[in-house]
């Protein structure tokens, strides 16, 4: 029997080889296009809600902690980071996916207690992509409708480094806390969600540049709920 392949063989072969070439191609422009897709969706999403969060009603319904699912919550900078987005109520994916999201089970900003916002990291703005490198003092500006609120990371605490890496499932880091604080988070590492990166911050000036104490308890709440 001859060694050699027939010619129909070799062009089935080539064919193959073709075909394959081309999957790759494709599968590879959609991974590389795919984050870009998102970001513009996002961006699209983020110029609605930065005008809505200056309307009436948004204070309204932050004055009166009634705010909405996918409703905008507050704008939050990074200034470190180069990080400015609006962030709506609730995580749900088509939450997130215009960048930020408030867990609802949170207080809003400037509350006693644990406000907390999860972020993406990779794709639709990636707000978070680079919240492993903020370090002890960086501050955080969450711009409500009633007024701004400037929070600063604390020092590491409790036996872990901050920002610390968790387990996906672990929710105490949006347990409420005596003080008022402020927890990011979002997927870790990057490109996977194995695990979760999370950074801790506490209040430290409320709206006109008032100076919130490091012993307060208190926070700077919004305005009563009923007036």
């Amino acid at each position: 029997m001859s060694n050699k392949l027939s010619t129909s063989t070799r062009r089935l072969i080539s064919r193959l080889l073709a075909g394959g070439a081309l999957v790759a191609i494709v599968a590879g422009a959609i991974l590389i296009g795919h984050p870009f897709y998102t970001d513009v969706q996002a961006g699209k999403a983020q110029t609605q809600l930065a005008k809505d969060l200056q309307t009436a009603s948004a204070r309204q319904d932050f004055e009166l902690n009634r705010i909405q699912e996918h409703s905008p919550v507050t704008r939050l900078r990074i200034p470190r980071l180069g990080v400015d987005t609006v962030v709506v109520e609730g995580t749900s994916k088509e939450a997130l996916d215009v960048g930020a999201g408030h867990y609802p089970e949170t207080p809003l900003p400037g509350s006693n207690g644990n406000v907390a916002i999860a972020g993406h990291r990779t794709t639709y703005g990636k707000p978070f992509a680079d919240l492993d490198q903020l370090q002890t003092g960086d501050r955080v500006e969450l711009d409500t409708p009633i007024g701004q609120f400037v929070y600063e990371m604390v020092a590491p605490f409790d036996g872990h480094a901050n920002p610390w890496v968790i387990r996906p499932d672990d929710w105490t880091v949006i347990a409420k806390t005596d003080k008022p604080m402020l927890t990011l988070t979002t997927c870790h590492p990057k490109r996977s969600a194995a695990q979760r990166l999370v950074a801790r911050f506490q209040l430290v000036e409320g709206p006109g540049g008032e100076e919130v104490s490091a012993n307060t308890s208190d926070g700077v709440s919004p305005l009563p709920a009923e007036r």
